[in-house]
């Protein structure tokens, strides 16, 4: 696309998407009174802070399947994929929003070695320079820091105060430096290493989405609409040329451009029912072939294996916050990489999982109301998987392959952190705050051959999927250019968690919500 269509004058664009990168592209957008821009969510809209649900807003609680004691259906996909004949649960976000709006609003930026990988896949404007005054823009940081935030942004960050630190996470602290871990005060300072509370977008207790902080405050723009419930079958091509959506009802909306917003599994397979995609996968399913891309490929998340054990007495209270600390760290195997992160979770709940699910509580823990623990994390996995249309027909879900732990290097690191979360776990003043470990144990930990079959019998999802529409030029396997437009057709740009090159060794929220800023920011700059 050439400058003439990124200064969106006259134009009328079509944002796919109200998620976490959608609501600032929107916001972003409509600053151009000369531009005409529609959202469309596939989920439910709340349009103001009273209108939110109190789950969604409760920071102390993860509102998703197998998080919180009560979750709401219509706000997931109800996505699960097949592992080893297992079905591991995956929340989806389906709300205005998106993932910034229920998950646990960990804001990390990860590591500048993750920038410099993006930049040497063909997007020099993406090094971590580049990157780090996005981030200081976007951000409002209660860190008492200004060489590293910023304190004017619309995107709010916090850290758990000695007042709101639940006991089980200061004892998760005081654990992971009895064997070693350094204390962290700041985990977005530049690469550091070591246990801390981890920063948050939220307010108090109110969990803070990108529809909060960047597209409610502008909703009485007359250029901006926000449709909800309209969830987009295909893009429409005339050639190779962009111009309009279909949505699942057969109705067609036309426009000069269209931005992906969906997130890392709606967006690929919007692409493919569109005929963007694959030149195999799409002659299968009788697709006419617009542009023969690697889209659904390089599908990236943080896999998981939690470390559980119901709480003792009184060790957890229903005003606790679930998510508050984490150990970050490089392992042995990868040295200087932040590859490990061991995550305290206060309270996960796996009845409110799938039937038959696992997920990050674990499958049914025997009646168990709750259990608590630690969230062993690869931050850097090398293994990659893909996600493929099943059918041409839209509101079928895709098959989503992640392909945890397929590269060797990732076993051998997961090895590493679950070992060292047992030593935190099993530390005072964190043991005597938990029951016995489910499914786990010193012999298990200690045994090569019985570590690997119990990861491969707990790995989770960490819901964190991005990579498959992939930012880089062609010859690194690239879907879009550094801009988010996508090669090989006009008029279509992908700007969410689909288009970053690899994952940052962070959860992915932060460095999605900079993503949309800084392909907003050069937009700004070439409309000038």
């Amino acid at each position: 696309m050439g400058e003439e269509a990124r200064t969106a004058q006259g134009r009328r664009i079509i944002v796919v998407g109200g998620g976490t990168a959608g609501c600032i592209v929107a916001a972003r957008l409509s600053e151009d009174a000369r531009a005409e821009v529609m959202v469309l969510e596939a989920g439910v809209d709340y349009p103001t802070l009273d209108e939110t649900p109190a789950g969604v807003l409760d920071a102390k609680y993860v509102p998703m399947r197998g998080h919180a004691p009560e979750v709401d259906p219509k706000h997931d996909w109800g996505l699960t994929i097949e592992m080893a004949g297992t079905t591991i649960v995956v929340p989806q976000a389906k709300l205005i929003g998106g993932g910034s709006a229920i998950n646990g609003a960990i804001a990390l930026r990860g590591a500048s070695a993750d920038y410099r990988e993006w930049a040497e896949a063909g997007n020099p404007e993406w090094d971590f320079e580049a990157v780090s005054d996005t981030f200081r823009r976007l951000e409002s940081d209660t860190a008492e820091d200004a060489v590293n935030h910023g304190d004017a942004g619309p995107f709010p960050i916090t850290r758990a105060t000695d007042d709101e630190l639940a006991p089980l996470q200061r004892a998760f602290l005081e654990a992971a430096q009895s064997v070693g871990a350094q204390p962290v005060a700041d985990f977005n300072a530049p690469d550091v290493e070591g246990v801390g509370r981890v920063p948050q977008a939220r307010v108090g207790g109110t969990r803070v989405s990108t529809a909060l902080s960047y597209l409610n405050p502008v909703r009485d723009r007359p250029n901006l609409e926000v449709r909800a419930e309209a969830e987009v079958a295909r893009v429409l091509f005339d050639g190779d040329r962009a111009y309009g959506v279909e949505l699942l009802d057969g109705s067609v909306l036309e426009a000069d451009e269209v931005i992906l917003s969906a997130g890392a599994i709606a967006t690929p397979a919007i692409l493919q029912r569109s005929g963007v995609g694959p030149r195999a996968l799409l002659e299968s399913h009788g697709i006419e072939v617009v542009a023969d891309l690697p889209v659904g490929e390089n599908l990236a998340d943080h896999c998981c294996v939690p470390l559980l054990a119901p709480p003792v007495a009184d060790a957890w209270r229903p005003s606790d916050f679930s998510l508050q600390t984490a150990w970050r760290y490089s392992t042995d195997v990868q040295p200087g990489t932040l590859d490990a992160q061991l995550t305290m979770f206060s309270y996960l709940d796996a009845r409110t999982n799938d039937e038959g699910g696992r997920g990050m509580a674990g499958s049914a823990n025997d009646g168990i109301a709750n259990v608590a623990g630690v969230g062993c994390v690869i931050n850097k996995p090398r293994s990659v998987g893909r996600v493929a249309i099943r059918s041409s027909a839209p509101g079928v879900m895709p098959a989503v392959d992640p392909d945890y732990l397929s590269a060797e290097v990732d076993m051998a690191v997961m090895k590493q952190i679950v070992r060292d979360g047992w030593r935190v776990v099993t530390a005072s003043p964190l043991a005597e705050m938990l029951g016995t470990p489910i499914g786990v144990d010193e012999r298990i930990i200690a045994d090569d051959a019985a570590l690997e079959r119990f990861i491969t019998d707990t790995v989770a999802s960490g819901y964190h999927f991005t990579g498959t529409a992939k930012m880089a030029d062609r010859e690194h396997g690239g879907v879009v250019d550094q801009h988010g437009n996508v090669y090989g057709v006009s008029n279509l740009r992908v700007v969410d968690a689909s288009i970053l090159p690899t994952i940052p060794a962070a959860n992915p929220m932060l460095a999605i919500v900079m993503a949309a800023e800084h392909i907003m920011a050069a937009e700004h700059v070439s409309a000038a």
